[in-house]
C-alpha cells in the first residue's frame, strides 16, 4: 500500500518531508485556507496526514 503511494520515493525523505508539513501550525492554514475556498474545515486532513506519518515512521524503523 506505500509503495503505492510513495512510488519510487525513499521513504524516509518522505517521511521527513510529512512530518515538516504535519504541525499544527500548516494544519490550522490548511483548515482556514479550505474554509475561504468554501470547503470547510474537514478537508485540511490532519487525522489522515498524522496516520500517514504514523505509517511511514514504523516502516522506517523497522
Amino acid at each position: 500500500m506505500l509503495s503505492g503511494l510513495l512510488g519510487g520515493a525513499d521513504a524516509a525523505t518522505v517521511l521527513t518531508r510529512l512530518r515538516s508539513h504535519a504541525t499544527h501550525r500548516i494544519a490550522r492554514y490548511r483548515e482556514l485556507l479550505a474554509v475561504v475556498k468554501g470547503a470547510g474545515p474537514e478537508a485540511a486532513y490532519r487525522a489522515e496526514f498524522a496516520w500517514v506519518v504514523a505509517a511511514l515512521d514504523a516502516r522506517t524503523a523497522g
